[in-house]
């Protein structure tokens, strides 16, 4: 029962991290030039989208019922990105609508998964660079999840036989039953342990004796037949290493090969059935804001615009003003510092280990000094380090909190945008008061997640607004906003310290492919 529900809990994490690691992968082989066939649907037609240097870089939809060919230009501009609703067809799998306009068109639905849907968002909407495509087509496709999967189990089958072979327990055993039927035998050893194994010997007898090996940990402590695990190591991951290695230099490339041919055999630009498409006026003026769409692509009027479509459109809690406080801090300042000082995930991990050296529960005997001993010492060695380094911070930032002190420099009022990416995670983008829409972002300062006085809220301030700037001159800034001071979480990045690295971060929380949630 135990097992289910865990099973239950742990089965759905890890097909949404598998998900996400695949759709990683399809878009690292897109930048680097490989052939990348996403599923997709266009106007609600099944079949695949052929990012292919082999069509001469230009993206064609090929239908899987009729095997007609739509060209999707790269070059335009893209719209919005909607959620579909759940449902029977989508198998539990989130999938968006992503409205495209080619360059000189009219917009197209392209439906695919969320991370794929961001991906070709931005591959997309990106002005095509000149390659050599006959370098490109020489190259494999993306190897399929399946046969990654293949490849992963064999060697963690390899790893279990070495296991058991090199850790393993040999010991004398007595057989107490066999049955030559099935091939299994009962074994006791060890002052009277029995249990029952698979024997490679049909012909074992009661009460002869016979060499066992014990299943290290983590397999149960259970006997097996030496002689069992070579052939079965050697079935079950010579089979899993042959499905992966075909899938990934035979299958695959076959099957990218057989699109390539059925779309050339089509003909170019052909579309005798051309999906059904919305108009300017049907379009969605809210969407149509200058949002973000390249590293280049930072300014204020464009962060601006995102902040406020994300916050209509973007699924997750709201942002609401955080809980009224006597001493207008938009949270605890204990618990900034607990968070400042002790925020590691080293934590969880020095925990594991200590309880690991403290009790064998898995019988590891001497070995668990070593191993479980040196992760206490790297987590121990983490967090000290993390205090070390930010222990300095503390005293000058509360003095801000306090109003005891405005920092090495008076107040500076700024503009600023906020920004959100992972749940609970909240950053202010600060920009000069001059500069009007394409003024370029001076300060980026993440904030330290608060509650809110609304239920399953976040506490934050407004998408846009101007803010008062406290400088710690530590690193941190203290942003009042509306009469709130906001804590900080960690030092604030100066953006002409690395222009490309924080206009890349910029863009990835202020994604310009937002996701409107859909309501039957």
């Amino acid at each position: 029962m135990l097992i289910q529900i865990v099973g239950m809990i742990l089965a759905p994490l890890v097909v949404a991290g598998l998900a996400r690691w695949a759709a990683s992968r399809r878009r690292n082989g897109l930048a680097a030039g490989r052939p990348v066939h996403f599923r997709a649907r266009l106007a609600g037609r099944r079949g695949r989208l052929l990012c292919d240097p082999r069509l001469g870089g230009v993206p064609v939809f090929l239908d899987r019922g009729n095997g007609k060919v739509v060209e999707v230009p790269r070059g335009g501009r893209t719209l919005e990105a909607t959620v579909a609703p759940r449902s029977a067809v989508n198998n539990g799998v989130e999938r968006v609508t992503l409205r495209y306009r080619p360059p000189g068109g009219m917009p197209l639905s392209l439906g695919l998964t969320s991370y794929d849907a961001a991906t070709l968002g931005d591959w997309l909407s990106a002005r095509p660079a000149s390659t050599a495509p006959g370098a490109l087509a020489r190259r494999l496709p993306v190897v399929p999840l399946w046969a990654v999967l293949a490849l992963v189990g064999a060697a963690l089958v390899a790893l279990v036989a070495a296991d058991v072979t090199l850790l393993g327990h040999r010991t004398a055993a007595e057989t107490v039953s066999a049955d030559r039927a099935v091939g299994t035998c009962v074994l006791r050893w060890d002052n009277g342990h029995s249990d029952a194994t698979s024997c490679a010997d049909a012909g074992v007898r009661p009460g002869e004796r016979m060499t066992a090996l014990i299943l290290p940990w983590p397999l149960q402590t259970t006997p097996v037949d030496p002689a069992m695990v070579a052939p079965t190591a050697g079935g079950v991951g010579g089979g899993l290493a042959l499905l992966g290695i075909g899938g990934a230099l035979v299958l695959s490339p076959a099957a990218a090969a057989r699109r390539v041919r059925k779309v050339r055999e089509a003909g170019p630009n052909l579309s005798p059935e051309p999906p059904p498409v919305e108009t300017d006026a049907q379009a969605d003026p809210e969407t149509d804001a200058d949002l973000p769409n390249g590293v280049r692509d930072t300014s204020y009027g464009s962060l601006a615009a995102a902040a406020r479509h994300s916050e209509r459109h973007r699924p997750g809690a709201p942002i609401a003003p955080p809980r009224a406080r006597p001493d207008r801090l938009s949270g605890s300042p204990r618990r900034w510092v607990a968070a400042t000082l002790l925020g590691t995930g080293a934590w969880g991990l020095l925990v594991i280990a200590v309880a690991a050296v403290g009790d064998d529960h898995f019988h590891l005997g001497y070995w668990r000094f070593p191993v479980f001993g040196t992760l206490a010492i790297v987590a121990a060695a983490r967090i000290g380090w993390l205090v070390t380094d930010r222990l300095p911070l503390v005293r000058p930032v509360r003095r801000v909190l306090r109003g005891d002190a405005a920092g090495p420099a008076s107040p500076q009022p700024m503009r600023y945008v906020r920004l959100r990416g992972a749940p609970g995670e909240l950053v202010l983008v600060l920009f000069r008061p001059e500069g009007g829409a394409v003024a370029a972002p001076v300060l980026v300062q993440p904030l330290l997640w608060a509650r809110s006085g609304r239920r399953r809220a976040v506490g934050g301030p407004v998408p846009v607004g101007e803010a008062l700037v406290h400088d710690s001159g530590v690193g941190p800034l203290v942003c009042e906003i509306d009469g709130v001071r906001y804590l900080p979480k960690g030092r604030a990045t100066v953006v002409t310290a690395d222009p490309a690295q924080t206009a890349a971060n910029l863009l990835a929380l202020a994604h310009s492919h937002r996701r409107r949630v859909t309501t039957r």
